[in-house]
């Protein structure tokens, strides 16, 4: 009985110990635990695992957070977007003006491991390999337009990656591959680009992770709500929770991790109260889990929230798993009626160090930041032969890439997109965007013309979205949903 019920501390991914709750029923390897009494839990123990389906169709939404699903054939500048659905008999024809992005199903999947982040002075954003840099352009390679030249002065940062950096997931932009466990009918589902929790249940994947992991997402919700995010869990056959790491548990008000140790030792970590703006229902989250320096830090709109130290990742498994309302908050009260919705889900693996985050403003001057957290402001004047060339208090030094994390540039005045419905930004898998003047697109190529490279030719096999109306404020597909949580907690 002792073995038995020491196997049975988790629940639902969490490794959390039980109470006392009147009688409980256990069932493990792929089925849900039940129990009654005190915070009453009305799961199904009988429940199996189940894969979600692949999307097979493209989507529009509009800037009210509407959406259309279908195809795109054509676009171009006299004609606009040509839409195909089942639904008509012919192409509908849009304007840009009221379209938000399109999301297509199918696009390449990402195989190559860049070498480091660009982030530019207008958003943009691209991921690849650096082969030389002066006081003029950058030659860089990307994985879908080849070798690329860039103006210096158009550049906000360089972020080098560690070594073995990867992309485990980026989406979700169909639900192939993910696994759900309901616990309440249809607790998780695919929803336009996004997944929705309105009930208690488990969603998941085997992501085949063995280094450090960032998991990143933006999460909307209605009401109160409880999720854990639950990094290094056992394979998604067995959703019982019988191996894992840390579990990250979010509401509205308090971020906390808990951590598992050698089956049933559990350790509810020192929680860090999270404040949003008033009436603020979305945020972005990471979560950072450094198995080299044994720390789970947790970022909030790309604020560091807290860092734990000393965690143990010994006992980790391969997957990613969010539960909504797990044992914890049920027995607590924490569990709530609200929904939540997850988008633009991005788990990345990489070993010796983590991402570091990126300056949020311009600076007067260039600075170099190393892997060993020290800075040092100067001139860079070069990027050659894997050594970074630096005019420092007088002196010339040259710094080998393997010793920086991160070179942040003088801010400048760089040409911007100029403004207008044809200006769009093209989002890529695996990570990075780029703005321009769109011009055409057809099953092949995306032609148009970008402030910063001149004129582009795109691979349509390489785009995973394009967004239109960039300075507009609109309704995005995330305030829709929310708006459409109180229908799914009725």
């Amino acid at each position: 009985m002792k073995d038995n019920a020491a196997r049975a501390c988790l629940l639902l991914l969490c490794w959390l110990p039980l109470r006392a709750a009147g009688q409980i029923q256990i069932r493990q390897f792929g089925q849900i635990m039940q129990f009654n009494g005190a915070g009453q839990f009305n799961g199904n123990p009988t429940a199996k695992p189940e894969v979600m389906p692949e999307a097979r169709t493209d989507m529009l939404e509009f800037v009210d957070g509407s959406a259309l699903h279908g195809q795109l054939s054509r676009v171009d500048l006299d004609h606009g977007l040509a839409w195909v659905t089942p639904e008509a008999k012919n192409a509908i024809r849009f304007r840009p003006d009221h379209v938000n992005f399109i999301h297509f199903a199918h696009a390449q999947d990402v195989r190559a491991a860049p070498s480091c982040h660009l982030r530019f002075g207008n958003g943009d954003d691209l991921y690849g390999s650096i082969s030389t840099l002066d006081n003029q352009r950058l030659g860089f390679k990307t994985w879908f337009g080849g070798d690329m030249a860039i103006p210096r002065q158009a550049l906000r940062s360089i972020t080098f990656l560690s070594s073995n950096y990867s992309v485990a997931f980026d989406g979700p932009y169909d639900a192939g591959g993910w696994t759900i466990l309901n616990v309440s009918p249809e607790s998780w589902i695919f929803h336009d680009g996004a997944f929705v929790g309105s009930g208690t249940g488990v969603l998941g994947r085997d992501l085949g992770l063995t280094n450090s992991v960032t998991v990143e997402f933006d999460l909307a919700w209605s009401g109160s709500f409880n999720l854990q995010v639950c990094v290094y869990c056992d394979s998604q056959e067995r959703m019982d929770g019988t191996s894992g790491a840390c579990a990250v548990d979010f509401t509205p008000r308090q971020i906390t991790l808990r951590q598992a140790q050698n089956m049933g030792a559990v350790f509810n970590q020192t929680g860090v109260p999270l404040t949003l703006e008033a009436g603020k229902n979305r945020m972005h989250a990471a979560i950072q889990c450094d198995r080299t320096e044994g720390t789970v830090s947790v970022f909030v709109n790309n604020q560091l929230m807290k860092t734990w130290k000393d965690c143990d990742f010994s006992n980790a498994g391969p997957g990613v798993f969010f539960v909504k309302n797990g044992f914890f908050a049920i027995q607590n009260g924490l569990a709530g009626s609200g929904a939540v919705q997850l988008s633009r889900l991005k788990i990345s693996q990489w070993q010796g160090r983590g991402e570091p985050e990126s300056s949020s403003s311009p600076t007067n001057g260039d600075a170099v930041f190393f892997v060993n957290h020290d800075r040092a402001p100067g001139k860079i004047q070069a990027i050659q032969d894997g050594k970074i060339k630096l005019a420092l208090a007088g002196m010339d030094l040259e710094i080998p890439l393997a010793r920086v994390a991160e070179i942040d540039f003088a801010g400048t005045n760089a040409a911007a997109e100029p403004a207008g419905p044809w200006v769009a930004r093209a989002h890529f898998p695996g990570g990075g965007a780029l703005s321009f003047q769109l011009e055409k697109w057809d099953d092949r190529t995306i032609s148009g013309r970008s402030a910063i490279f001149g004129p582009l030719a795109l691979q349509s096999s390489a785009v995973r979205q394009i967004e239109f109306n960039l300075d507009r404020p609109k309704e995005d597909g995330m305030t829709a949903a929310v708006r459409e949580f109180e229908e799914l907690d009725e």
